[in-house]
């Protein structure tokens, strides 16, 4: 039954499929019983057609390893044309993921590096298409073997996946009688939320914690969304499942003071914990203790090492109160406020598809071709929006106060 609650969560929530929708759902394997019940619902919502699109975690870790070294860094135009073509084509996309963790050998750890940043790069104009929210779209994770031993290590293998799908199925609602009346209800809290921060018109936020102490000046014009997005033709979607967060956009260039993350990011398959950030003028200038592989992740590109996010959480959220440190960034982000490096959303600046390159960058959008989200919020830590004259108290201890 819940499966079945979290497909019908999927198809009326995350892409809201209508009668002659066009859907494209990209899956694992291990995913194919919710891929099914997802497809029934589609279909039963008058879905024109279903098309499937499998990726396999095990045969991307075969092409890092044995890849001839002279295709480390080419990556075929007819993948990039073929994903634009269906995105083009009017295909909402459903995106079945769950975190991947590399082996210990260094040398496929940075083979690995390679192949992935050469990726987004070629696949940034497919990205930035879908972030420009022409289709609708949703991203939600469901276990693999793999990621259920990574979050319960001391289970067996079944209890492990029974036990995640048990969390995930509590954190999207679908083990609830009504899950869809219920995530209509998170939605109106969280357009209640970003009504209140727009309204405000904040110039900046600072965070303070035990271990961070971050002012962030947003773009002029800037404009907080939180739970359902629109597309550019007005149809209502979700673009992740569950979500507990409000954002908007950072201006890149105003970025000062440093943060430490509290939850693990999963880069590269690489679990990393407890970094320390120092920015200067937008920039990181020192890690504290220093990554190479993480070092080299902020030099993807020009904006890959700057912010194009700011998300506020209350350490509070459904989330949060599991207990469980996920290590997916889809359910961790949504358990602790946080930044994210990359790409920014376009919609989260004041009429952005009207305006040109240049004037988003003069408003201090960023622009690169990956989006890293990093968690820096806990119990302790405290929200100001900063005003002309004053500063207003958003969260305090972890929790709202607007």
């Amino acid at each position: 039954m819940s499966l079945n609650n979290y497909a019908k969560v999927i198809v009326n929530i995350g892409v809201t499929v209508e009668k002659g929708d066009l859907i494209k759902i990209n899956f694992s394997p291990e995913h194919l019983p919710l891929v099914r019940e997802i497809s029934k619902e589609a279909y039963k919502n008058g879905a024109q057609y279903v098309c499937l699109n499998l990726r396999d975690s095990e045969v991307e870790k075969v092409r890092v390893r044995y890849l001839d070294e002279e295709f480390l860094e080419v990556y075929p135009k007819s993948v990039v044309e073929n994903e634009l073509n269906y995105a083009k084509s009017g295909y909402s996309t459903i995106t079945i993921v769950a975190p991947t963790f590399s082996d210990k050998d260094s040398n496929c750890i940075e083979r690995t590096m390679i192949v992935n940043k050469t990726k987004s790069i070629a696949m940034s104009p497919c990205r930035t298409y879908g972030m420009e929210h022409h289709n609708k779209w949703v991203v939600v994770n469901a276990p693999t073997k793999e990621w259920a031993l990574q979050v319960f290590p001391n289970c067996p293998e079944n209890e492990a996946i029974e036990l995640l799908w048990k969390y995930i199925f509590e954190a999207t609602k679908s083990n609830m009688e009504n899950p869809i009346l219920s995530w209509k209800q998170q939605n109106g809290m969280l357009k209640s939320i970003t009504k209140k921060l727009n309204n405000y018109r904040f110039s900046g936020l600072r965070f303070v914690s035990e271990r961070t102490d971050l002012t962030v000046r947003l773009a002029n014009n800037h404009v907080w969304l939180g739970g359902s997005e629109t597309t550019r033709d007005g149809k209502e979607f979700m673009s992740n499942i569950p979500v507990e967060e409000v954002w908007t956009m950072p201006n890149k260039y105003h970025v000062n003071g440093n943060v430490t993350t509290t939850k693990p990011i999963i880069l590269e398959g690489q679990t990393i914990q407890e970094l320390k950030l120092f920015f200067e003028n937008g920039r990181v200038t020192k890690i504290e203790p220093e990554h190479e592989g993480f070092l080299k992740f902020l030099q993807t590109d020009d904006g890959a090492g700057m912010l194009g996010e700011v998300a506020l959480v209350s350490a509070n959220s459904s989330i949060a109160k599991t207990g469980i440190t996920f290590k997916s960034t889809l359910f961790d982000e949504n358990a602790a406020c946080h930044i994210a490096f990359g790409q920014a959303y376009i919609d989260n600046i004041l009429d952005g598809y009207i305006k040109t390159e240049e004037e988003l960058t003069e408003l201090g959008m960023n622009k690169s071709a990956v989006h890293e989200d990093i968690m820096i919020g806990d119990s302790s830590m405290s929200v100001f929006g900063l005003l002309e004259q004053e500063e207003i108290l958003v969260m305090e201890k972890g929790d709202w106060k607007i």
